[in-house]
């Protein structure tokens, strides 16, 4: 997220997994502010799961996607693939297997539509 906040014309799409907004363990450092969020205008995909004990998602990945114009978010419960449950950080393994879904289309194939092109 950093990144599509300081190279708005680098980047077609943005897939940050449990991103970091506010530096842990102490959240009052800021690594993004609010402005710099708000900035963003990557199309940008955010995935994070509930129970994250690495990287809280309610300040970070939340905050963030109600931040970004147009962020799409893929929150999950708990990351359970195969009957195996691993802990919440994991959540890129959802995005590696092509998960999520947004109006039907899957995130890979989503990433693969975008074009800097479009956006300027």
């Amino acid at each position: 997220m950093e990144m599509t906040s300081l190279y708005h014309d680098l980047f077609a799409a943005a897939v940050p997994i449990c991103g970091v907004v506010r530096n842990f363990p102490n959240p009052g450092n800021v690594v993004l502010t609010d402005a710099q969020l708000m900035s963003i205008n990557t199309p940008s995909w955010l995935v994070c799961s509930a129970d994250d004990p690495v990287v809280p998602p309610v300040d970070n990945t939340i905050r963030a996607s109600n931040l970004i114009p147009g962020a799409i978010i893929s929150e999950y419960e708990h990351v359970i693939w195969n009957g195996i449950t691993y802990v919440g950080h994991w959540s890129w393994i959802y995005v590696a297997r092509n998960n999520q879904q947004h109006h039907g289309q899957h995130i890979w194939q989503w990433m693969a539509s975008k074009r800097l092109s479009t956006r300027r």
